[in-house]
């Protein structure tokens, strides 16, 4: 029988084959970047991106490279950025289109992540899709991804289901809700919490309340929140001063948002800033501070695409006009009013300060009828506003009795849970009688069903097992592993019979016990293969004991039944990395398929 060895690939398969191994390796190493910066930078939903970032993210969506999924993922956070800085329009393009992309699960975080993303900039809007956009996402984060789920059922107690649900059930779920985040572990769903139950406590009038929710959620988003983000809470804290009549305090509020916006400094920031600026000169008619904050506002808003803030602009405007006693201005606010497309969104045209204005603005003109009209709205609005007050005690009465039932069954829960525990502790003593059986018989039949029974050595289960968690090298180390074939096994056993066959396998998985080290990792993979994998070791290193592997399978001879002696004829072929292994069934299944081209 012809004696074969070969240890090498021709020179044309070495040039093909490194050329491969460099594309896949070069191809994994940006990979691996990829999903390292996609971790580094991830924000929960209800945070800012942070804007030092962003340049890199525009260049690997640029990039063919990129994967599908990473793609998806990378979209995802300039969305989120694109929300935060007030450009709402391009985003909402930019996840709409993700919806459809071919790589988008419906089960995956970032289906769920687009959804709620979509139902926050409708939420800002003021759109009435927003709800179902909202339940979507919860229903797809619920016991997955907690931080979507938190923020989508945050977004559906707070602005979904008014006319359904009692305002006092709301705010005792937010409460029930806070109770569970309590232990203050996780700052930034706290945070989240406190605002959302301040957005409900402004929703009936009770403007000191919310600013106190305000002023919590604040305080604790100085420690956890991007700074771009620290300030939303800030607005709406300056917003509740305002509406409660307390000035003095929303004008050091406001200062302390020019303070803190310096840092930030982006067109939405300046704008929420102009904005209460604005605000705050109008209700204590400081007509010349609203005049110079007007001039600046209107340069950032031409930067966002926010409709609410264009609108409250033009009121501000024309209330200026008014003041001035410039006619024609006042007339072409008036007019926009009756478009619906240009008027200003109910839940703002029904604020009693924009409807006294109108009331106003109509007898300026001399239209008596509008000016009636306007005022019958006002009264209304007025007397509606009185009824709010008068029950807003109750709705507080229904949340806190809520909020002691959620406090009661949270009570019997933690019973339950010590009786769980008690039970638990029983079942741990038993497991632990158990585990000692097993540490002395469990043991040796897992070892048995990880060997491979012929050779002893490990199975390709177990083998590549091990394999897949050997780490990234350190220190200009490498992962080295070569794979064995023993090219004649179908010749021998069709010669000599399935014994010789074995035979020959056994000599071989002998010849490698020997040759390696105690810490290396071999095993038999497939019918006639073996693998051997040198971890976090230096090249030279790697290269002298694949040569002592190669000399050790040079010579392996034995005998038939007849006495012929028999040669056993080995292929060797090495791959070596300076990443992780986690791939190893790819690099297995590469390597192998190189074998049968040759």
């Amino acid at each position: 029988m012809t004696h074969m060895q070969r240890f090498s690939f021709p020179v044309i398969f070495k040039v093909s084959f490194l050329g491969l191994f460099f594309v896949t390796y070069s191809q994994s190493v940006l990979a691996d970047k990829v999903d390292d910066f996609i971790q580094s930078i991830h924000v929960a939903p209800y945070n800012c991106p942070d804007d030092k970032y962003m340049p890199q993210v525009d260049e690997y969506i640029k990039r063919s490279s990129v994967l599908p999924l990473q793609l998806v993922k990378l979209k995802i956070h300039k969305a989120q950025w694109l929300t935060c800085v007030g450009k709402y329009d391009e985003a909402q393009v930019m996840l709409e289109k993700l919806l459809l992309a071919p790589a988008m699960n419906e089960n995956s975080q970032s289906y769920a992540s687009v959804q709620y993303h979509l139902g926050f900039i409708f939420d800002v809007q003021d759109k009435p899709q927003k709800c179902d956009y909202y339940r979507q996402s919860e229903q797809l984060s619920k016991g997955k991804f907690n931080d979507i789920h938190l923020s989508s059922q945050l977004g559906l107690i707070t602005v979904c289901d008014q006319d359904k649900q009692d305002i006092g059930i709301k705010l005792g779920r937010l409460f029930a809700l806070l109770k569970s985040y309590s232990d203050g572990s996780d700052l930034e769903s706290l945070a989240h919490i406190h605002n959302n139950i301040g957005l409900l406590y402004g929703s009936i009038g009770q403007r000191a309340l919310a600013a106190e929710q305000y002023e919590k959620t604040y305080e604790i988003g100085l420690n956890v929140y991007e700074e771009k983000n620290q300030l939303a809470p800030l607005i709406s804290l300056i917003t509740a001063y305002t509406g409660s009549g307390d000035y003095e305090k929303a004008n050091l509020m406001i200062e302390e948002l020019g303070r803190r916006n310096l840092k930030v400094n982006t067109p939405l920031t300046n704008s929420w800033y102009h904005f209460a600026q604005s605000r705050q000169a109008y209700r204590t008619e400081d007509y010349e501070a609203l005049r110079k904050s007007l001039r600046s506002w209107d340069v950032f808003l031409e930067q966002i695409s926010d409709q609410t803030m264009r609108m409250l602009y033009e009121w501000y405007v024309a209330a200026l006009c008014l003041h001035d006693k410039d006619r024609t201005c006042v007339s072409d606010f008036l007019e926009k009013q009756s478009d619906a497309n240009l008027a200003m969104p109910s839940r703002l045209s029904k604020h009693i300060y924009y409807t006294g204005f109108l009331v106003k603005a109509h007898l300026f003109l001399g239209d008596v009828e509008a000016a009636k009209r306007s005022f019958d709205n006002y009264s209304a609005i007025a007397l509606e506003k009185i009824k709010n007050q008068q029950t807003s005690a109750r709705v507080l009465g229904v949340a806190n009795l809520h909020n002691e039932i959620s406090g009661l069954e949270l009570n019997l829960a933690k019973a339950q849970e010590q009786r769980l525990q008690i039970i638990l502790l029983v079942l741990l003593i038993l497991l632990g009688l158990i585990g000692l059986g097993y540490l002395t018989l469990g043991r040796n039949y897992l070892r048995k069903l990880a060997a491979d029974p012929l050779t002893g050595l490990a199975n390709e289960h177990s083998v590549l097992a091990k394999i897949k968690k050997v780490k990234a090298p350190i220190d200009d180390k490498v992962n080295a592993l070569a794979l064995v074939d023993v090219s004649n096994f179908t010749a021998v056993n069709a010669k000599y019979g399935y014994k010789a066959g074995e035979l020959a396998l056994k000599q071989v998985a002998e010849s490698l016990k020997q040759v390696t080290r105690e810490k290396d990792i071999v095993g038999r993979v497939g019918a006639d293969q073996f693998i051997v994998c040198l971890v976090n070791i230096e090249d030279v290193i790697a290269e002298e004991l694949f040569s002592r592997v190669q000399n050790v399978l040079t010579d392996i001879t034995f005998k038939v039944g007849s006495g012929e002696k028999v040669n056993v004829c080995v292929n060797m072929h090495i791959y070596s990395s300076v990443t992780s292994l986690s791939d190893a069934d790819e690099v297995l299944a590469e390597i192998r398929s190189v074998l049968r081209k040759a």
